[in-house]
Parts: C-alpha cells; structure tokens; sequence
C-alpha cells in the first residue's frame, strides 16, 4: 500500500512538472512572438525610460537621406541639431520627427540605432575605455530630401499629405505632410512659446483618415471583377443621378431627375463645385423632403458605358448601382481582402489602419461605392495598394531604414525589402492597371501624364463637411509602368476641389521629378 501511494505521489510531481514545464515554454514562445511583433513600438514609446536614460549618457548618431544629406546630427555641446535650409527641413519633419515622442518620425523608430543599443560588446568595451564622447550608428534613410523638398514646394500652403514609393521595393522615397513643425523648436513648443498649427505634429501620410472620395472605385471595381461574372463584357445607362427615397434610403429606379414629380421638388437644389475637375461629387443634398439623390458632376451625361469608361470617367451612377448590385458583404469582404482594416506592425513606421463600414441602405451602400459614406483611407495605405496594382498584386511592406553604420562608416545592418502580402492575382492586376491606363490617358487623370512614361492612375474629389459647409478634398493616386522606374504616387490635397484639377498635375510633376533624378 505504502509503495502504491509513493508510486502515485511520485507520478503526480512529475506530472506537474511536466505541466509546468509546458506552461513554461508556452509562454517563452509568446512572450518571443511579443517582443518581436511589439518590440519596435515599446522601444520608440517616450515612456520607456531606459531609453530616456541613454539620451544622457551618450550623442546619438546621425541621421541621413539615402545620399548621406545629414538631417539631424550631435554637437559638441550634446545638443540635437538639424538641416540648416529651412524649407528642407520643414518638408521633411515629420520624417525625421523629434527626441520627445510627440512624433513616431526616424528619431524615435529608429533610437535604438541612435542611441547604440545595436552595439556590439566589444563596441560598448571600446566606449567604456576610450576617451572620446560615446556616439551612437548613423542611420541611412531611404528618403531622397530633394524630393521631400520638392513635393513640399509643390503642395504650396495647402494642407495634405504626398508619398512616393517603389513599388517593387517598399523604398519610401518621398514622405510630406502638411501642416509641419520645425524639430528644432520642439522646446519653445511644449513651453508654449511658439504655437503650433492644428494638427501639426501629426503625419498624415501614415496617420490621416480620409474620405477617399473616387479613388476607393478601386476596391469597387476589384469587388466586382470578383464577384460579378462577365462585369468586363456589360454596359450601364448613366442618366446623370439616382433617386432614393430620403427617409427609408431605399433605391426608386423608376424615378428620374428629368420626372416631373422631381423636377417640381429640385428648384432649390444648388452647387458649389470646382468647375474643371470635379468628376466625382459624391452624394448631393436632398433634392426635397422626399428624395436624395447621387449624381455625377455638373449632372453629367454618359449615356451608355462600360466598366471601363465608367471607371476612366469617374461614374458615380456606375459605381454606385455597382456597389448595391454587390451589396455591402462583399464589398467589406473584398476591403479587408486588400488590408482595410488590418492592423500594422511594421518596423518602420507607425501606420493607422484604413476602415470600411458596412452600410444597411441602398444609399449608404451606394455611398460607400463611391467613397463617400464612412470609409476611411489613409494616403499611405492608399500608395500600398495603387504599389501593388502595379506590382502584379503583391503589396510591399513600406521600408523607411536603408541601413545602419557605425561612427567609422562601418556597415552594421542592410535592411532589405519584405513582402506584406499578395492582394491580386496577376489577371486582377493586368485589368485594373489598364482601368487605370485608361484614367491617366483619356479620363480624369490626364494632368498626371507624363510625355515618355505610361502612367496610370484615379482620381478623386472628396466632400467633407465643414463648420456646416461641404468641402472638397483633391486625391490622386497612380503609378509609372516601367521596370526602371517603379514609382507610385498618392496625393491629397484638403480642401483644394476636383482630384484632377489639384492634385494629379501635383502627383505628375513630382513622378517627372523622380524620374529626372533616376528612380
């Protein structure tokens, strides 16, 4: 008896070490995939004090553009100084962000670099022996400064966001958002004796959620190519608008804006358009008490058209009846498919996920088609996916770290390009490219063309309330068509009226500009 009861004591402890040796690992393997998935942001948070810590103690390195432009560097004194022309630094403020973490910009993504934590043993013995002030790797970015510049130039005093990106690489060559700060102020700002515009310290090419306006017709127009047989080979009659019943959203096919009945209700009806370029209005005020209507600009006309017309064109009739025939399901189905919604965790940047809202009417449904209703596009996810059209369908992860180096110029770490995931397959990819051909060379995206390069894009005129007026946001996203230069471009302008009289010819010229600089 006594043996039995030892035999079982016994198989009992080594059951729970076995347990817990399990738990044990369980959780070293979570607590790895953790760091790992996480690490990046703990590490740039301004709360991790062993990292507020080493700013005292050591100069952190230098951070360069892609052809060794220095952007911010350390002093003798220990003090964090930054690039002399004040348009270039301005431009590329958010880029370089600050040493507070008021900002996820290079300074606090890439401190670990900076301030030396990537030493190496033998490195921290060499600093801990030497006599000279102990500094940090030198960063190499991938932004070109002169582009940043550039694009700064272009976007003049409207506020907005502008990204450059090769799309075969996730390369960020170009990143501005506006309104800016200037870095060197950071001081002077949390003192109160400078002011800051609104919103400034936030970067709205990873952080701006946007009314997409037309360009979400991408999304649209894949949904259909998905789920809608034989979509290529139809045509729709676009008389102009579609009526819905105000009150229930319910779509009333059988009346028309030239009805009578309608006519009668739509003597008030006013507008308050960019005259050249407003392709894509979005939903209009209701006509009456009765209707709401979605029209196309200025009332437009296209009479018959294909998809593709409809999509060069910017048919908002086209695309909303599109939306409804999909219904809101699919429509959110195939969003998330193309990363709506996905929550980021790359190592270079913070990025905010972009968002699409199912609708429960015919109109909010036929809104959302068309970009209006609740969708939110940030301009930077909007790139990833106008980079991956053009890239057969396979989204790049955006990189911004080109490599790290020592204080000798020793190369310490390449950082190589990552695939984020394959979001079309290659006969999606071949049809919206030319969809977007199509934009650029016979629709609304004509300013972005560029003489010797086929470029193909959308554009889009957002309507955003304001202090109870509507206002116009300007988008353009696009890409060039070439192996030697695979650029895509995504352009927003606030407030600025039509996407093709704004901010295509911006998105053009800074395509132009990169080319003319070899990339």
């Amino acid at each position: 008896m006594k043996k039995e009861r030892k035999d079982s004591t016994r198989n009992h402890i080594k059951a729970m070490l076995a347990l817990f040796c399990v738990m044990f690992i369980v959780l070293s393997v979570y607590l790895g995939y953790i760091v790992n998935v996480y690490g990046n942001r703990w590490f740039a948070s301004p709360y991790n004090t062993r990292v507020a810590n080493r700013k005292g103690t050591i100069a952190a390195g230098m951070l360069l553009d892609r052809n060794g432009v220095r952007l911010a560097y350390t002093n003798s004194e220990g003090k964090r100084k930054y690039v002399d022309v004040k348009s270039l630094r301005r431009s590329m403020s958010h880029v370089i962000g600050d040493t507070y973490g008021q900002t996820f910009g290079a300074e606090s993504m890439f401190a670990k670099y900076l301030l030396g934590f990537d030493s190496r043993l033998t490195d921290e013995f060499e600093q801990l022996i030497g006599t000279q002030q102990k500094v940090g790797s030198s960063v190499l970015l991938t932004v070109d400064s002169e582009l940043c510049e550039y694009a700064y130039e272009l976007m003049d005093d409207y506020w907005g966001a502008v990204v450059l990106m090769n799309y075969k690489t996730g390369e960020i060559l170009a990143s501005v958002s506006q309104p800016t700060f200037g870095p060197k102020y950071m001081e002077d700002y949390l003192n109160g004796e400078k002011e800051l515009a609104a919103s400034a310290m936030v970067n709205r090419v990873t952080m701006g959620r946007y009314t997409p306006g037309s360009t979400f017709k991408i999304v649209t127009m894949i949904a259909a190519l998905r789920y809608l047989p034989g979509i290529e080979n139809r045509t729709f009659n676009c008389d102009g608008a579609l009526v819905f019943d105000k009150k229930t959203g319910k779509y009333l096919p059988n009346i028309h804006v030239d009805d009578e009945e309608f006519a009668a209700a739509s003597e008030n009806i006013k507008y308050d358009r960019d005259q050249e370029g407003a392709e894509d209005v979005g939903a209009e005020p209701a006509a009456s008490e009765l209707y709401s209507i979605v029209r196309d600009s200025h009332s437009e006309y296209h009479g018959e058209i294909d998809i593709y017309t409809a999509f060069a064109k910017s048919c908002n009739n086209t695309f909303a009846k599109l939306a409804m025939e999909l219904g809101p399901t699919r429509l959110a189905t195939v969003a998330k498919e193309l990363g709506i919604g996905d929550e980021f965790l790359f190592n270079d940047m913070m990025l905010y996920s972009s968002s699409f809202e199912k609708g429960s009417t015919d109109l909010e449904v036929a809104w959302s088609g068309i970009g209006q209703y609740k969708d939110l596009m940030t301009p930077m996810q909007t790139c990833m996916l106008t980079a991956a059209i053009a890239n057969g369908g396979v989204m790049m992860e955006p990189r911004l770290l080109s490599r790290v180096a020592d204080g000798n110029n020793r190369v310490k770490l390449t950082a190589g390009s990552r695939v984020y995931k394959t979001v079309l397959t290659a006969a999606e990819s071949e049809i919206m490219q030319n969809a977007m051909f199509d934009t650029v060379n016979h629709g609304t995206g004509r300013k972005a063309a560029l003489e010797s390069y086929q470029v193909g894009g959308k554009t889009g005129s957002a309507e955003v309330s304001s202090n109870k007026s509507v206002k116009t946001h300007s988008w353009f996203t696009g890409f060039v068509a070439d192996d030697e230069h695979p650029l895509a471009v995504t352009v927003i302008l606030e407030q600025a009226g039509g996407g093709a009289s704004a901010a295509a010819p911006l998105a053009g010229q800074l395509l132009k500009k990169a080319i003319k600089l070899g990339y």
